[in-house]
């Protein structure tokens, strides 16, 4: 392994980042505008269903340019191998997975209450247009009158973003700030507020900040990066099948109607079951004796 240190790594990381994401938007809009037939005005408006589907080809090389390509640079500059560095050459085991799964399930309705939370903070007026925007784009985006449109959804929002996502704020990020704080505690949530940070969203960040969270303590425990892939993906999808079923409306309408007996009570029940398999996965899943590999010169001075 290349020795650099972490501000050389970090500064080092964001020009690659850069680079890349100019580089990939450019060949997104391209191909977007080439295959639907749009100009640049009418891919940023996205007033219109063509609009939106080269939006989406537009977001699939973002996403590629911003969170998995340049950790993928930054690696072999390294001198390392990514499925090894990303901890992504590990046996999965099936029961660890189900309940993974089951614990994103469980944690709907709890973060739907953070979420409901977060929206009702106070924002200046500026801001307050800002997300507007942003909401509106989401809700055109969500938009999915075909099965076709489910899937590319699906690959889109949830294959896609998990991998990439993952990959850099857990698989590098977090990595990073533990070869440097050597405090597992603070590398997990320093990457999970970047992660919140960098969509730009004030009215998600508090729900997204914690979904962080949760997925940096199973990388953190099981020492793979698989689980939580499978975590941001199971969360993105599952998201993205109920609004297809319900519409992004009556979701809201749900959302809005949390203070009830019964939405009370169902998401103090589900915190409790999301509480029991976080203590499960912890004592039954957890690779105490496959810690990470943390170079011991990683906050040295730079060596080829």
């Amino acid at each position: 392994m290349r020795r650099m240190s972490f501000v050389s790594q970090l500064v080092l990381l964001i020009v690659i980042l850069l680079i890349c994401l100019i580089f990939f938007s450019l060949i997104g809009y391209g191909l977007a505008m080439l295959m639907f037939d749009l100009s640049i005005e009418e891919l940023q408006l996205a007033s219109n269903y063509k609009a939106i589907q080269g939006l989406k080809i537009v977001q699939v090389f973002s996403s590629l340019g911003t969170y998995l390509v340049p950790v993928i640079i930054l690696i072999y500059i390294l001198k390392e191998k990514p499925i090894q560095y990303l901890n992504l050459n590990t046996r999965l085991n099936p029961w660890a997975m189900v309940v993974v799964s089951l614990m994103i399930v469980a944690f709907f309705p709890l973060n739907g209450v953070i979420a409901e939370w977060n929206m009702a903070l106070p924002l200046p007026d500026a801001l307050v247009q800002y997300e507007a925007k942003i909401e509106e784009t989401i809700k055109r985006f969500l938009q999915m009158p075909t099965i076709g449109d489910l899937i590319v959804n699906l690959i889109v929002i949830a294959l896609v973003a998990a991998v990439a996502e993952e990959v850099l704020f857990r698989g590098l990020i977090q990595r990073m700030i533990l070869e440097k704080t050597q405090n597992h505690h603070v590398a997990i949530w320093v990457a999970a507020i970047v992660f919140s940070g960098i969509h730009f969203q004030f009215s998600g960040f508090f729900p997204r900040l914690f979904l962080g969270v949760l997925f940096g303590y199973i990388f953190h425990w099981s020492k793979s990066l698989w689980y939580p892939i499978i975590a941001h993906l199971l969360h993105n999808g599952i998201t993205v099948v109920l609004v297809y079923v319900y519409g992004v409306e009556a979701l809201e309408g749900m959302a809005a109607d949390a203070e009830s007996g019964s939405q009370i009570a169902m998401t103090v029940g589900a915190t409790l079951i999301f509480s029991a398999l976080v203590v499960h996965f912890y004592r039954d899943y957890r690779k105490v004796d496959e810690p990470l590999e943390i170079s011991p010169h990683s906050d040295g001075s730079s060596v080829d």
